[in-house]
């Protein structure tokens, strides 16, 4: 595919409020849009520079920039592949895929092989870390069924605990962000199993996965940080019950679907993610949760305004994507 035109921007989009965890607070979220033309018809995606991994928005649109030229002049299809997996990958390679669904007539559904989307998906709502009383709170005040409860080393059963008591009609799952090691992990396995708690994100750090063989958890553990693409599955799959996808790891639409597809192979669990991010992160993202167990797709909820022709979401449901967005 040549294009005729290639545009990339860099955005900021301030948070309602900064959010917490573990290791980080965050309150302006960084992203780069790729606009990509071809035959008249556009198409767009956007990449979000996560605060856990070392990569800036700035240093993804310079990746996008040194490859305008074969873009322009080769095979648009190809430049994208030849990046790293990552955000800038990202933006590009869903930019081609709203692209091709355009230039075609062809939904984003059938061009990915997939069966038609569902009008609407349960997703989670992400309550960051803060006391438990606020933690609790938060819970209160969400009409999502399913919660997912951001934690470090502090506080664990308080907060837990606080948040049940609040919800006990709601599905938890616990996201770590890497600051649980296994023997932290096995003397809270108890209190989590009472608790009902129906999975934990990645607890270790990325790295030390090891760490994790031979753990006997009544609670299925997923990798976030420690999978990126399907490459990492012989590596992953006899230490986790399931891997968490996003495309701002994986490099786009792309590698998501052969790593939501190679997962399954393995007998592993799929949720999707987000790295935060607008209406235009979460379309594509939710082609993959049509795949997945838990979708983790309310960053445009973290967000103080969104882009044109935003998702909508209602009493934790999220409705699918219109064309004028994405796809």
């Amino acid at each position: 595919m040549r294009l005729d035109r290639m545009d990339v921007t860099l955005d900021h989009w301030p948070l309602r409020q900064p959010f917490r965890f573990a290791g980080f607070n965050v309150a302006v979220l960084d992203t780069v849009t790729v606009t990509v033309a071809a035959q008249g018809k556009s198409g767009w995606g956007e990449g979000v520079a996560p605060v856990v991994f070392d990569i800036t928005a700035e240093q993804a649109a310079t990746e996008l920039e040194g490859l305008r030229s074969a873009c322009l002049s080769g095979d648009a299809l190809a430049a994208c592949a030849s990046l790293p997996p990552g955000p800038a990958r990202n933006a590009l390679d869903c930019a081609l895929w709203d692209l091709r669904a355009k230039l075609t007539g062809e939904s984003i559904w059938h061009l990915a092989g997939l069966a038609a989307g569902p009008a609407a998906l349960t997703v989670d709502q992400s309550i960051g870390l803060a006391s438990p009383e606020a933690m609790a709170a938060a819970a209160q005040a969400s009409n999502h069924a399913v919660l997912k409860l951001k934690m470090d080393q502090t506080l664990v059963p308080e907060r837990l605990a606080a948040v049940r008591a609040a919800r006990p009609d709601a599905e938890i799952i616990i996201d770590a962000n890497q600051s649980w090691p296994r023997d932290f992990i096995e003397s809270l396995l108890p209190a989590l199993a009472r608790l009902g708690i129906a999975m934990i994100e990645q607890p270790v750090r990325r790295g030390a996965d090891e760490t994790l063989r031979g753990l006997q958890s009544p609670i299925a553990i997923f990798a976030d940080e420690s999978c990126h693409t399907s490459a990492d599955l012989t590596r992953l799959a006899p230490l986790y019950q399931g891997v968490n996808i996003k495309l701002d790891k994986t490099g786009g639409l792309t590698e998501a679907l052969a790593l939501a597809h190679a997962a399954r192979a393995h007998g592993l669990g799929l949720m999707v993610g987000c790295m935060a991010g607008t209406s235009l992160s979460m379309a594509p993202a939710y082609v993959i949760a049509s795949l997945c167990r838990w979708a983790d797709l309310d960053g445009p909820l973290l967000i103080a305004h969104d882009r044109a022709h935003p998702m909508r979401y209602a009493q934790g449901q999220l409705q699918h994507f219109a064309p004028a967005l994405w796809g």
